[in-house]
């Protein structure tokens, strides 16, 4: 797994442990949270992990999203006003 990390310059460690929760978060995002279906398909003995994965995926999207409103509003508020007598200046 280092090889392979180092081999497409990834920059950080790699476990079969992250790769089992980056698959579980992939497969919570797939099935719109479902949890229980996640912990049947990953063999996960305690939901309460789970929860925890979810949680931390569900603050990562509220943190993506009000960063996009945040973008979007910038980038509103910056573009040109069109000219009132039809003017292209």
């Amino acid at each position: 797994m280092k090889r392979s990390a180092k081999a497409i310059n990834l920059g950080k460690r790699l476990s079969p442990h992250r790769i089992r929760h980056s698959a579980i978060t992939a497969a919570l995002d797939a099935t719109g949270g479902n949890i229980r279906l996640v912990q049947k398909l990953s063999r996960h003995s305690r939901l309460e992990t789970l929860q925890r994965y979810d949680d931390a995926r569900q603050n990562f999207q509220g943190e993506c999203t009000e960063h996009l409103a945040k973008l979007l509003r910038q980038s509103k508020s910056q573009k040109p006003q069109a000219s009132l007598s039809g003017d292209k200046t």
